[in-house]
């Protein structure tokens, strides 16, 4: 009967053990997994960040042509996006602000370059139609936060960055 009472006594305090690991363990994120953001938000702070701007045209990706418009900032592959918000100035000035929301932050680096291919595009443009503009486009900026990427073209680029980087 002792031996049976041990044997029980093991097998309950292996139990608890057992239970006391996994419990105190938590669920780890996986990896990759970056939190969620709000990017109608973000879109807020960010385009309120330059007092400056002219009236802006803003597309996203919950809208119908999602995928059309956003082939007007960047040729990066869509289904790689998990979401977009891109401002440009309504009157064709030089002005935008961009952020897009990758499904693997790893893939941001690929995107930067075609934003950077994009901004070649908009001086190739602005030198025949508004060379004024032009020093809006060589300050522009392009930064990564986890698997967001923001593309600037702003007067205050530093403090649309800074919105950027607080959100």
């Amino acid at each position: 009967m002792k031996q049976i009472y041990r044997k029980f006594t093991a097998l309950v305090c292996v139990l608890l053990l057992t239970v006391g690991t996994v419990g105190c363990g938590g669920e780890k994120p996986a990896q990759g997994n970056e939190p969620a953001v709000d990017m109608q938000t973000l879109q807020e702070s960010m385009l309120a960040a330059d007092t400056t701007l002219p009236e802006m045209k803003v597309v996203t990706s919950d809208e119908e042509q999602a995928e059309l418009n956003f082939s007007a900032l960047s040729d990066f592959e869509y289904d790689r996006v998990q979401s977009y918000f891109y401002a440009y100035a309504s009157d064709g000035g030089s002005q935008e602000i961009a952020v897009v929301q990758l499904r693997d932050a790893g893939d941001a680096a690929a995107l930067m370059n075609t934003l950077q291919t994009h901004l070649e595009e908009r001086r190739g443009a602005l030198t025949a139609y508004a060379p004024d503009q032009l020093p809006l486009v060589d300050h522009a900026v392009i930064k990564q936060k986890g698997n967001l990427v923001a593309m600037i073209i702003s007067e205050k680029s530093g403090l649309v960055q800074k919105a950027f980087e607080e959100e």
